[in-house]
This record gives C-alpha cells, structure tokens and sequence, in this order.
C-alpha cells in the first residue's frame, strides 16, 4: 500500500476483525495514535463487515468500568483503547480493581510512533516525542497477567488470540497490549490466519484433598463457610446453596463481590463473621481473599481452616498470613458439588445435622428480625440512615433488579434470591468503578433495572459528567443512588478505631474527612437530560425512589437520587 492510500486492509482491521471473534465491544478514548483504527473502522462500515462495536468514552475510567460491567454480567471478555501512555495512566486504578476481582479484559493502547520520518505513521505531533517511554507497560505489569507490544503486523491473529486466552485462563484477569501506530497502518495482507487458541479450563479438585475436606467438616460441631466471590457463576451459587443446605454449614459473606447466598436462605447468617468465627471448629473459607480481619477478630485455638478457590493462596498478595491446614485450587463451581458428595459419604448423625440445622435457621431468622428493626427504627432519622436507605432500596428490586453496591449500602437489608443480581466493589477498593459498571452491566442486560448505591466520593471518582453522557448517548438508563455524607465516612471510621478518645474524634470537623459543602449531584444528571432529585426527609425517601424508577423503567431516562445520609 502507498504511503497515505486508503484503500486495502491494514493491520488495524485484522486487528478489530479478530478482536471480533472474542469481544462484543470496544470502549475506547482515542488519541493521536487511533487513526488507523478509525479509518479501518470506518472502512467495514461502510463494507458492511462486522466488527466489535465501538464505543466513545471521554473518560478511561468510565471505559475499564463499563468493560468490567458486562463481563461481571454476560460472563464474557471485553476489550478498552486507550491513549498512549496518558491514557494508560488514567485507567491504571480500574485496572486494578478488575486485577484484583479477577476480571478478565483486554486494555489496548496506542504507543507513540517508532519513526520520526519516513513511514506511514510516523511521529507528526509535537506531543509524540513527550509521550514515549522506556517501558509505557511498566505502568500497569503488577496488574494485568500479560503484556506484549504488537511489532510485527503478521502476528496480529496470534496475538489477539493469546491475550484473549490467557485473560481467560484462570486465575482470569487483564491483560495489556501497545500498538505503534506505524505497525497498525501497515497493508494487512498476510498467510491464512492461524487456528484460535482456547483458553485453559478451570482447575478441578484433587479428589484426595477433597475427601480430606469433608473429614474435617464431617468431624466439627461447629462448622463455619466464610465467602466472598462464590456466586461468581451461577453454578458456584448453587453448589454452595445446596453443600450449607444439606449439611447445616452456616455462611458468611463478607465484604461480597458477588450474591453469593440467597438473603432468606436459612443458612444465610449474614455478613460479619465475627460472632460464628467465634465459636467455630472448622472453617471453609471460599473464594474470600480475607474471610476476617486478623487483627480485630479470629477463629478460635485448634480451629482448622481450609481455603477453596482458583489460587486459594491468593499469591499475588504480598502478605496474606491466614491460617491454612488445607488448601484446594479449584473452581467454586467444580469443588463444592464433590464436597457436597463426599461430605454425604461421612458417618454423620443425621440427628445432629437436623438440630444444628434448626438452631441455625432460627439464629438467621432473628438476624433477618434484627434487621428489619434497625431499619424502620431508623426511618424518622435526620440525616437519613444507611439502614433505612437500602431498607427502601431493597423495597423497589425484584427479579429483575441488578444492584450494584460501591459503599452506598447495606446488603443485609436486601432481599435478594437470584444469582447475578448483586455485585460489590472490587477488594482493590479503587473509587469510581460502580458509575462506568453500571452502565457496563445495563448494556450487557438492556431488560434489567440496573441500580447503582454509592458514596459522594465514590460518585465523584468515576467521573460522572462522562458517565452520564454515555448513558445518554448509548440509551443506557441507570439508576444511580448517591449516599452523600458530605465526607469519607470509610476514613473517619478508620480514624476513629485507630483513636477512639484522640484529638481528631473530638473536633466538630476531622481534617481531610470533610467534603463540605457538596455539589449539587442531582443537577449533574439533568444536565445529560436525566432525572435528579435531593432527598433529605426519610418519609420522603420511598415516594422518591418510585419516581426515579418511573423515570428509568417508564421514560428511558437515567434517574440520580442525592440522598443525604449519616456515617454507618
């Protein structure tokens, strides 16, 4: 191809030809470095091939949020473009989150051209010379599984095809590619592409420790399930029902990214695990990077402990000193129904299975009492109550509800049934996720109300102006609930468990906790055409709630409620 030609393909339509046999979409925040992809973009439009859609984000963030959204939803693998290195390093911290939640996606990204003259492509802005590094993927190596530059155009399939594979390969994650712009305007006609190649399957479970499982489990009185992702997959949330269920294991979900018990299942003892860890003899800790917090709470002496996960070990994390008698790389979904067999197999007193059984239901429906009481005890406090929020929250999901929580609420006032229907923060905690997620998860479930909780910074993280015109552009609707506190209640908590009677408790104002006076949030929504509304009045809160559902569900409109709260 002659220098400037536009006709015949180029690496970048091989590029986003292959990328289509793995990925839906393409979020993408273009630079200097996306001409080619554009022009090839344009050019199968007009072609009429088919291609992953491509969708402008003004902002990284947003884009790795949406990215990890649908594939949090739909189970599939979704791929970011990104601006050299600047675009990199604004989407550094929701790469992280999707790191650490195991989220598998492809982060592409421009690289500032080889070539000072001569090439198609070359450099040709000032802020290319600027923009190249050493190592522009040293900026995110310690968060994707895998990074490569594209330098040939030849290997473009192959490529694509391991990025994709090994994102998928468990333990899942991101994975990170550059591509010079030179490389992506190169003529694009090459040898028969090769065969894909297929992800690795999920680790099974080693029958031996399996049956040692179910011994420990089979021998305790006491025995406690701490989770935090098993409801990952659907199939891993009905394994786990069915194991507690059947062997009268109570389970914790503690700080869950996931719904990983049905809220009525009697087996559900809610989300803290100190007062059952307290009393265990056996703990089964399932795809949980930290079941307890060491230093405030622990299993008792001569309590054993197994950990069951894909990397049960979590050996990415530098420290992690949990006790561990057993250890079983597997998926949730493959290990718990053969737990769930061998545990049948053990001499247990059916007896003993029958009043621990009944015991348990009975704690769990006094938790669930508990409360409930909390919530309505609550409903006439000014400033409005986290309980009595998600308590309202909780009174408009159905079915057909996904609830997103970015520290906005409180799953124990939920009644939540199915698989897929809840999702938490990544345990990274990098603020802003839950506004580019949301709209990740409503494109992956057009039919579906999809409800973001979130705090007042976590809503400013995510970037909200760029959030809400996507959602507007792309016919999104969303209903985002901001739980404004005007400050960082996580980091006045943290403070005060540090210093109960110091010098920061007793001023009126902690320093660097207070954001005061807060913008006001619900006009930043009417500003992309959504519905806004301030609740400060608790009575008022349900009436407000069914007014921004009417505007989702009814007018296709995203809806924002800013409800003024208390800290927890």
């Amino acid at each position: 191809m002659t220098r400037g030609d536009a006709s015949g393909e180029t690496v970048a339509g091989r590029l986003l030809a292959r990328l289509g046999r793995h990925v839906d979409y393409i979020f993408a925040n273009t630079g200097t470095d996306f001409p080619p992809i554009i022009e090839a973009l344009a050019r199968a439009e007009a072609s009429g091939a088919t291609l992953p859609t491509a969708i402008a984000v003004p902002h990284e963030n947003v884009a790795v949020g949406m990215a990890y959204g649908h594939t949090m939803v739909s189970g599939r693998p979704q791929a970011v473009m990104v601006h050299v290195n600047v675009g990199t390093a604004n989407a550094v911290c929701g790469l992280i989150n999707a790191s650490r939640a195991r989220v598998p996606m492809l982060l592409a990204a421009g690289r500032s051209p080889y070539h000072e003259t001569g090439a198609h492509g070359a450099r040709n802005r000032t802020i290319q010379w600027a923009q190249e590094m050493f190592d522009q993927a040293g900026l995110v190596r310690e968060a994707v599984k895998w990074d490569y530059e594209l330098s040939r155009g030849e290997h473009v399939e192959a490529v694509i095809d391991r990025a994709i594979a090994v994102a998928l390969s468990e333990p899942m994650g991101p994975v990170y590619l550059t591509m010079p712009r030179e490389v992506l305007a190169e003529p694009g006609d090459a040898a028969a592409a090769p065969p894909a190649a297929a992800p690795a399957m999920p680790p099974g479970p080693n029958p031996q420790a399996i049956d040692e499982a179910a011994a420990i489990l089979a021998d305790a009185q006491r025995p406690l399930i701490v989770t935090g992702n098993a409801g990952r997959s659907a199939a891993g949330f009905d394994a786990l029902a069915r194991l507690a269920g059947r062997h009268a294991i109570p389970v914790v979900s503690f700080f869950a990214r996931s719904l990983c018990i049905a809220s009525d299942h009697p087996m559900n003892l809610g989300y803290e695990p100190g007062p059952m860890l307290a009393e265990a003899d056996a703990v089964l800790v399932v795809e949980c990077d930290v079941p307890w917090i060491p230093s405030l709470q622990g299993p008792p002496a001569g309590c054993r402990v197994i950990h069951l996960g894909v990397d049960p070990l979590f050996s990415r994390y530098p420290v992690r000193s949990f006790p561990c008698n057993l250890a079983i790389d597997a998926a949730p979904e493959l290990a718990l129904p053969a737990l769930d067999a061998a545990l049948s197999g053990q001499a247990v007193d059916p007896d003993t299975i029958a009043a621990r059984r009944a015991a348990l239901a009975a704690r769990a429906a006094e938790l669930r009492a508990g409360w409930q009481r909390a919530a309505t005890e609550s409903r006439g406090e000014r400033p409005i109550s986290v309980a009595w929020l998600s308590h309202c929250i909780g009174r408009v999901v159905d079915e057909n509800t996904i609830v997103l929580n970015e520290l906005g609420l409180s799953p124990a006032h939920l009644t939540l049934q199915r698989p897929g229907s809840y999702f938490g923060l990544s345990p990274a905690g990098g603020l802003g996720w839950g506004l580019g997620a949301a709209l990740g998860a409503k494109l992956a479930a057009p039919d579906k109300l999809v409800i973001a909780s979130m705090g007042d910074g976590a809503y400013m993280f995510g970037n909200p102006t760029p959030a809400h015109y996507v959602s507007r552009a792309h016919d999104l609707p969303v209903l985002y609930i901001v739980s404004n506190n005007a400050g960082w209640g996580a980091v006045r908590a943290a403070t005060r468990a540090m210093y109960p009677d110091g010098a920061a408790q007793q001023r009126n104002a902690m320093p660097l906790t207070a954001l005061d006076p807060m913008p006001d949030f619900e006009t930043v929504v009417a500003a992309s055409g959504g519905y806004g509304e301030r609740v400060e009045d608790p009575a008022a809160l349900p009436g407000a709630l069914d007014r921004a559902v009417r505007a989702v569900r009814e007018e296709g409109r995203q809806a924002l409620l800013n409800v003024i709260t208390r800290d927890r």
